[in-house]
């Protein structure tokens, strides 16, 4: 049996059916009505019964030859050398040496491993005919005998080669689809996390100034109106500008052919407008800055929303003074967000989905990004951006 899938391409074993069927019934007739096809001898005109029977071994294993290639050779071997040896002195044409070509071919195509068997036998048939009928043994009759044996066998050879390189390269095609296709995969994962990410510090972060705003103003509303309507006013703000995101991003999403309407992205250059944003939320906010450097505008997008996620946070768990220090050094960028309330292990605070996505936005950058309770008290959020992170001047 081949050990290549490669035969499964081949026709049907029906053919191969049909192919020994036709050629038995032909050999029927030969054995039968006395007809004579030229093969190598003197056609015979005696003992039907034992040559009926060797008509059938010389055609019917052609059946299964794909299937049993080196086993088919064999048999139909063995059939003529019985013939020639026994019976009479004669192999037909059609139902003798060509099962025989037919058989040899396909154990160079088919059989593999022991494809180099086949000569042997065949080999070992032919010097069987030549031996038992002498007046076949002219130097003409000889060098064809051993030129077909050897020119189906070169054939077979030839076509087995030719399918295996047209398997090498289907295979390959195969594989470049099925890395095409994890990569198309991969990128839809990290596509649908960005996503995932710039929804989230858009919705918790306008969210959650907009929860406390609401509710300072409702605190204020009987007391200090001019003071919630300001806060109400501020509410307004933050909805349109987190409704403006969204709209940003869906219109990235959108399946049309219409070119987008683009708007910058935030970066650190926008970091003094959040912070005013969440002042007028309620949270004290000190920026310190120790110079900016021109980012790279995925760098700066991923800075952005990592200080504005860290200021949510504060919003959301401490309500306490809280300093945002950006410094330039030599090793890269360093961010670092603390607040000065009770800390995270003490409000039972984790970070949730939040810090996550603030790890995921520094590690796409060879970022480190660490977030612990303060050892003098609070919660910090540390960011070290590397060198090279920046683009040239």
């Amino acid at each position: 049996m081949p050990s290549s899938t490669w035969g499964t391409r081949a026709p049907r074993h029906w053919v191969d059916a049909v192919l020994a069927l036709a050629l038995l019934g032909v050999g029927q007739t030969q054995v039968w009505v006395g007809w004579s096809d030229g093969g190598v001898g003197v056609t015979p005109h005696g003992q039907h019964l034992a040559r009926a029977a060797l008509a059938i071994a010389f055609t019917l294993p052609l059946a299964w030859r794909r299937r049993q290639p080196l086993a088919t050779l064999a048999a139909v071997c063995l059939a003529i050398a019985v013939q020639v040896l026994f019976v009479v002195s004669y192999v037909p044409f059609l139902t003798g040496l060509v099962p025989m070509a037919v058989a040899n071919y396909t154990v160079a195509a088919y059989a593999m491993r022991w494809r180099f068997v086949g000569l042997p036998l065949v080999f070992v048939t032919e010097v069987a005919i030549y031996a038992q009928i002498p007046e076949e043994r002219v130097r003409g009759e000889v060098l064809f005998a051993v030129f077909v044996l050897l020119g189906t066998w070169v054939v077979g050879d030839v076509v087995r080669q030719r399918w295996l390189r047209a398997e090498r390269v289907v295979g390959a095609a195969q594989a470049l689809v099925a890395e095409r296709e994890a990569a198309n995969a991969a990128a839809l994962v990290e596509e649908r996390a960005r996503i995932a990410r710039e929804l989230h510090d858009v919705i918790a972060h306008s969210v959650s100034v907009m929860g406390v705003q609401a509710g300072a103003a409702r605190t204020l509303i009987d007391t200090e109106p001019d003071a919630a309507r300001a806060a109400l006013r501020s509410v307004e703000a933050t909805a349109r500008s987190a409704v403006g995101e969204l709209q940003r991003l869906l219109t990235v999403l959108r399946d049309d052919d219409a070119p987008p309407e683009l708007t910058p992205q935030p970066g650190l250059g926008h970091l003094r407008a959040l912070v005013e944003q969440v002042r007028d939320a309620g949270l004290p906010v000190e920026l310190l800055l120790d110079g900016l450097p021109r980012l790279s505008p995925g760098v700066d997008l991923a800075a952005f929303r990592i200080v504005q996620e860290a200021l949510t946070n504060a919003l959301k768990h401490a309500r306490a003074p809280t300093t945002v220090t950006i410094r330039h050094t030599d090793n890269g960028l360093h961010i670092e967000v603390r607040d000065h309330g009770p800390g995270r292990r003490a409000n039972g605070s984790s970070g949730g989905h939040g810090l996550i996505g603030m790890r995921e936005r520094a590690q796409l950058y060879g970022g480190v990004l660490r977030a612990a309770d303060h050892p003098d008290g609070g919660y910090v959020v540390d960011l070290q951006l590397p060198a090279g992170t920046d683009l040239p001047a």
